[in-house]
């Protein structure tokens, strides 16, 4: 199937904000058809010192009953020493607290793999030669509600 003569397909980059707002607006509406409405709950768990410093932590959200962990990172001074699992744990609770059915993640083969394995994520899905060749990217998740599969 051809385009129509009048139209053109035309790569942008940087892309432009107002054209990323079409492209989300018209997949959302497009998927409200089949799901319903969901909040969407940006979230950080934060590692702080007394004075207020902050020193690293996890980013990532709430949606579709489901939290995703987004970034995940420490100093290297803090790392071994269980504050990453109280971290993961915080989250945990948090998306238990709200009700979801797991938390799902990803990861390089160079970064957290077995970290995550030893809190009791699995693997769903990995990517293989990626970002470079020779490496690979895992999809993990963990199920909260043993309804759920």
């Amino acid at each position: 199937m051809s385009l129509p003569e009048d139209l053109e397909i035309v790569l942008e980059t940087p892309p432009d904000p107002e054209d990323q707002r079409l492209i989300v607006e018209g997949l959302i509406a497009f998927n409200r058809a089949m799901v319903p409405p969901m909040p969407y709950t940006p979230m950080t768990f934060m590692v702080r010192e007394p004075s207020g410093r902050k020193l690293g932590g996890i980013d990532g959200w709430i949606s579709f009953g489901w939290m995703f962990v987004k970034n995940f990172w420490l100093p290297e001074d803090l790392r071994g020493h269980g504050l990453g699992r109280q971290l993961m744990a915080a989250a945990e609770r948090e998306a238990r607290r709200q009700g979801c059915v797991g938390i799902h993640l990803d990861t390089f083969d160079f970064q957290a793999r077995g970290f995550y394995e030893k809190l009791g994520f699995e693997v769903f899905a990995e990517l293989a030669d990626f970002p470079p060749p020779g490496h690979r990217r895992f999809f993990l998740k963990k199920m909260l509600r043993a309804e759920a599969t």
